[in-house]
């Protein structure tokens, strides 16, 4: 990855970082010359004659605690889920299916007084919600929560909801839904009654001592696919700032851990939790740093998910009416922003839709506007549906892009029915982004996606649908080589990190992966195929076939129940009934997630049951009244 030093045929390593590149072991011979002289020991390895070692991969967007804890719960994913110890765990394509999955893991494990939680519902890919009444029939008296593959909605058994208290009175926290009869109807859409929800519910169930088995299983993950450096993109969003700096700091610097991780903080929770304090509290974390953990500024939301369809897009819109979830207004993006932009640290937005994608780089300009910051590095995060003009502002305003390629690859197709084909499959526009100048690196947000940086960069090489194998948006895909930077160098820069690791450099650390084959050298379609001996982080080795279990931390892979495959198909194209807005209240969590009302209505227009409508034109006007008592917003 460096272009005036491509490659070569030998490394030297001392001390856990690089000495020097040579195209021949003459190219080292200064340095070993020189380390002799000093006494020192010369030890030639050339156990790795015949792989190609390149930079250490670099998930430039995971989450080592909330993701590991997600792959931990008996999955209902409709795609198949990779396994660090075995085989994958297979998908659960229809309705049907993810009914027979739950019976038969309540069977298999008896109750035992905790609620049980499921991971990976796809609501996009199965055409519906979930409800009450739908896991009422499913599990009876057991209580038992099931979270969606975007991590943003949740849904609730009555057993479940009695059990942890919720009554009406929790219809005022943005995105608990009410049924036709008033009562919470067990959806809890959005991240903010997501994460309002599971953080008690993962806390109660999970032990510290489970923890670090949890994490391992991730970490494994990736490192089986030649990862040497991860990253938080979210610290505190499940049990708090100080309980998960904690278990990072204690995880990254045991025995379980090679790799490294670069943390960025949740800016409302860190808000939340050190008060006035937050931002001195963050910018103070940089000092904390060392070679396993570091640290990279913070994390805002803009628009809701990608997966199940609570981005914000312009017009038209969605095929079926609906319309998206703001997590932070619009109009209040850049005063959010501002305390952190003006203390010089970096700042990641989630963004998916358009609409998000334009407003974010609306505040970033506003931001510029008001105090002008060269080498920023403030990153959008995911960036799924966007416009070159997009692409072209992010650019001159000096800003990043980290994307999800699996957007194309496994949503895409699943995605036509309601975004139109262009926009769909144009999701994760590589070569928009890097033709118009902006860093853009890859990556996966497991468990969205596996963390499998190969598989990221033969997506953005060939831009393939998993279900057709068509190439989509062909005009959007990249060269290898640029798919390679976006999971090394590039990545790290979006990090902030790229002195340390992203290529094989001088001064760098040591972290190389150990493949079979080159990814530049190899037809673009089996790039993903090649396979990974394992990696070496700071000098040391850690072959693949190292990777063990510390203990029992996820279901064993079992065969799937009976699919049925048309079925599967004719319900992605279907439109989610049971689709609606969030509850308008802002009493809870983050103010400018509220809906505007002309959203709301606009998204009843699209449902297709009438008190669905009744429901989001009765907050509608429920929320006038509030602003007529209230005075303006």
């Amino acid at each position: 990855m460096d272009p005036g030093w491509p490659s070569g045929t030998a490394v030297a390593v001392r001390d856990g970082k690089v000495l020097s590149v040579g195209r021949s072991m003459e190219d080292l011979a200064p340095w070993l010359d020189a380390a002799r002289r000093d006494g020192t020991t010369v030890t030639v390895d050339d156990s790795f004659r015949g792989h190609v070692l390149v930079p250490g991969f670099v998930e430039a967007h995971g989450h080592p605690l909330i993701g590991a804890v997600a792959l931990a719960m008996p999955s209902l994913s409709y795609y198949p889920q990779q396994n660090p110890y075995g085989p994958a765990i297979p998908g659960v394509k229809d309705i049907a299916a993810v009914e027979q999955a739950i019976r038969s893991h309540l069977a298999s494990h008896p109750a035992d007084g905790q609620a049980t939680v499921f991971w990976g519902y796809d609501v996009a890919a199965m055409g519906r919600h979930l409800d009450r009444e739908f896991l009422d029939r499913v599990a009876g008296d057991r209580p038992v929560w099931v979270w969606d593959a975007s991590e943003h909605f949740v849904y609730g058994s009555t057993a479940a909801m009695k059990e942890r208290g919720i009554t009406r009175k929790d219809l005022e926290i943005n995105g608990v839904m009410a049924g036709p009869d008033g009562e919470p109807n067990g959806q809890f859409l959005g991240a903010t009654a997501a994460s309002w929800l599971l953080g008690p519910e993962m806390e109660r169930m999970l032990t510290p001592a489970q923890i670090p088995a949890i994490m391992k299983y991730l970490v494994d993950l990736g490192w089986r696919n030649g990862i040497t450096t991860t990253s938080d993109m979210a610290l505190g969003m499940l049990f708090g700032i100080d309980r998960e700096l904690a278990n990072s700091r204690a995880f990254f610097h045991g025995p379980h851990a090679p790799l490294r991780c670069v943390t960025v903080v949740a800016a409302d929770i860190a808000l939340r939790d050190k008060g006035a304090e937050a931002v001195g509290f963050v910018k103070g974390l940089a000092a904390q740093a060392d070679d396993k953990l570091m640290f990279a500024g913070v994390k805002f939301f803009a628009d809701d998910s990608f997966l199940s369809f609570g981005m914000q897009v312009t017009d038209p819109g969605y095929t079926d009416g609906r319309a998206g979830m703001w997590m932070t207004k619009p109009d209040e993006m850049a005063a959010r922003y501002r305390p952190w932009w003006d203390a010089g640290l970096q700042l990641h937005t989630h963004t998916n839709g358009n609409a998000g994608v334009r407003a974010v780089i609306d505040a970033l300009a506003a931001l510029q506007e008001s105090k002008p910051r060269f080498d920023h590095r403030f990153t959008i995060q995911h960036y799924g549906i966007s416009t070159p003009e997009d692409a072209a502002r992010l650019a001159r305003l000096g800003g990043f892009a980290s994307v999800n390629p699996y957007y194309v690859y496994q949503r895409a197709e699943i995605n036509v029915p309601f975004l139109g084909t262009d926009r769909a499959e144009t999701a994760a526009r590589l070569r928009t982004l890097v033709s118009s100048g902006v860093l853009t690196a890859l990556h996966t947000d497991t468990p969205v996606a596996p963390p499998h940086p190969l598989e990221a960069m033969w997506i953005a090489v060939n831009r393939l649908g998993v279900r057709s194998g068509k190439v989509l948006a062909p005009d959007e895909c990249v060269t290898p080589y640029q798919a390679m930077r976006m999971v090394t160098v590039d990545a790290a820069a979006t990090l902030g990190v790229e002195d340390k690791v992203g290529s094989i450099r001088a001064g760098k650390f040591a972290d190389f992966t150990v493949l079979a084959a080159n990814p530049l050298e190899v037809e673009p379609t089996a790039i993903r195929d090649i396979a990974v001996w394992g990696v070496v982080i700071g000098g040391t080795k850690y072959p693949a076939s190292d990777i063990k279990p510390l203990a029992k931390a996820v279901p064993e892979a079992k065969p799937a129940p009976a699919a049925k495959p048309a079925a599967a198909e004719t319900s992605a194209a279907a439109a989610p009934a049971g689709d609606r807005p969030r509850s308008l209240a802002e009493r809870y969590g983050n103010p400018a997630a509220r809906l505007d009302i002309d959203a709301a209505v606009r998204h009843a227009d699209g449902c297709r049951l009438e008190f669905w409508r009744a429901l989001a034109v009765r907050n509608a006007d429920s929320d006038t009244r509030l602003q007529e008592e209230d005075g303006p917003r």
